[in-house]
């Protein structure tokens, strides 16, 4: 019976952390140091797990951002005029709380 009752256990655990293991992490955008220091503001961390578990991957990529690290060239300058971060279906909607809110994103990684 105990062995029965670990088995059960193992099987649970291993779906949970399975359900886990095809999800990107955390992405940190720091390939602009120069301007993050003149900003004051840390690198922005972009948790993409949490928006695999809202979003499908075709609800951004390609037409929000392309999937290939570094092809997207993202500043707040472009964020602001409504692309990437910033789209209408993003951060500048009601969806998510708004670009202003600088310290959401642009925050040392935990």
């Amino acid at each position: 019976m105990a062995q029965k009752i670990l088995s059960i256990a193992f099987f649970v655990l291993a779906l949970s952390s399975s359900a886990d293991a095809g999800k990107l992490g955390d992405i940190i955008f720091d390939d602009k140091a120069e301007s993050l220091k003149k900003a004051g503001v840390a690198p922005a961390v972009f948790p993409h797990a949490r928006h695999e578990d809202i979003y499908k991957c075709d609800d951004c990529h390609p037409k929000i951002f392309q999937d290939k690290r570094g092809a997207n060239n993202i500043t707040m300058q472009k964020n602001m005029s409504g692309e990437f971060c910033g789209s209408a279906d993003c951060h500048n909607s009601q969806k998510a709380f708004p670009l202003y809110q600088c310290d959401k994103c642009h925050r040392e990684k935990k």
